[in-house]
C-alpha cells in the first residue's frame, strides 16, 4: 500500500513597493516594526527573525533591514530608509505554499 504525502515548500515573492509601518521609537526614532499595511489589513509584527545594516553601493545609502513574521504566519523582508523616514517591503516568504 502506497501512501501519498504532499510536502509544502515556502514560497518566496518579490515585493520592492512602499509601505506603511508602525514602529517602536526608544532610544531613537523608528528603531523597530510594531505593524505594517499591506493591501488595506494592518499586520502586527509577532517576531523579529533577524535585522542588519545594508549599504547601496552607488548612492551609499544605508538602510536597516528586519526579516519579520506578522500574524498572518508568513514572513516578510522589510527595508528601512533612515534619511527618508520612508519604508520599503522588499520580500515575502508565503510559508505553507503548495510546490
Amino acid at each position: 500500500m502506497s501512501e501519498t504525502v504532499e510536502m509544502w515548500y515556502p514560497v518566496t515573492e518579490e515585493a520592492n513597493f512602499p509601505v506603511q509601518v508602525k514602529c517602536y521609537s526608544g532610544f531613537k526614532a523608528d528603531e523597530r516594526p510594531l505593524s505594517f499595511v499591506l493591501s488595506g489589513r494592518e499586520l502586527s509584527v509577532m517576531d523579529i527573525e533577524g535585522s542588519w545594516f545594508e549599504e547601496d553601493e552607488t548612492s551609499r545609502e544605508r538602510r536597516v533591514c528586519f526579516r519579520v513574521r506578522a500574524d498572518d504566519g508568513d514572513l516578510y523582508l522589510l527595508s528601512h530608509h533612515p534619511e527618508e523616514g520612508s519604508w520599503i517591503l522588499r520580500r515575502v516568504i508565503r510559508l505553507g505554499g503548495m510546490p
